[in-house]
């Protein structure tokens, strides 16, 4: 899913789901100078209302941390390995 203003592209979700269980966001990129208005929010509750029953997953870095949590998405654990690492 893409937003854009004037032609050019400024916010992209892009997501994997099973339909029933799990939605998982694998990105959610918004240009920095559209930032603070909206446009992410309005992009995870597009996609999330696509697949309204199931739990909407993300990964976050230590500097979008925030704003999830401010989305009051709740903290969860998980593990990362990359094929080099092994």
């Amino acid at each position: 899913m893409l937003k854009s203003a004037n032609g050019r592209i400024i916010g992209y979700i892009r997501g994997i789901t099973d339909g029933y269980i799990s939605l998982l966001v694998c990105e959610l990129v918004i240009d920095q100078n559209y930032r603070g208005l909206g446009i992410g929010t309005d992009l995870l509750k597009y996609v999330h209302n696509l697949f309204p029953k199931t739990r909407m997953e993300l990964l976050a870095s230590s500097s979008s941390r925030t704003y999830y949590e401010g989305q009051d998405f709740r903290n969860f654990y998980g593990y990362r390995k990359t094929f080099e690492e092994w």
